[in-house]
């Protein structure tokens, strides 16, 4: 223990000498409530399968809306922008046909 630790520790039973058995009790259920809430907070911490769901939902929830406004835009959109929306879609899609056909091919 350190100093501050050891002043501490020595003040509180000195004043635990001079306080009634309620107030001890009191202190007693508050440190207990302190412990109960830091094990919840580092089970929680700990917990890689919540940790991974509720990445999963904040993930979904981000893809979710970004559809949802590409959709709205896609609907209130030009042709021209309809065309600048959909060619890096369009690029993609190739650059993996393109790969999954090199691909393929270097397997026969």
């Amino acid at each position: 223990m350190n100093n501050v630790e050891n002043r501490d520790a020595n003040s509180d039973s000195q004043s635990a000498a001079s306080r009634d058995p309620e107030q001890i009790e009191a202190d007693i259920a508050r440190h207990r409530q302190e412990l109960s809430h830091t094990v919840d907070e580092l089970t929680d911490r700990l917990d890689v399968k919540k940790q991974a769901q509720q990445k999963f939902a904040s993930v979904q929830a981000r893809a979710t809306d970004r559809a949802e406004t590409a959709k709205i835009r896609a609907q209130n959109a030009e042709p021209r922008e309809l065309a600048a929306m959909a060619a890096p879609v369009l690029a993609t899609v190739a650059a993996i046909a393109l790969a999954i056909g090199l691909v393929r091919r270097l397997r026969q």
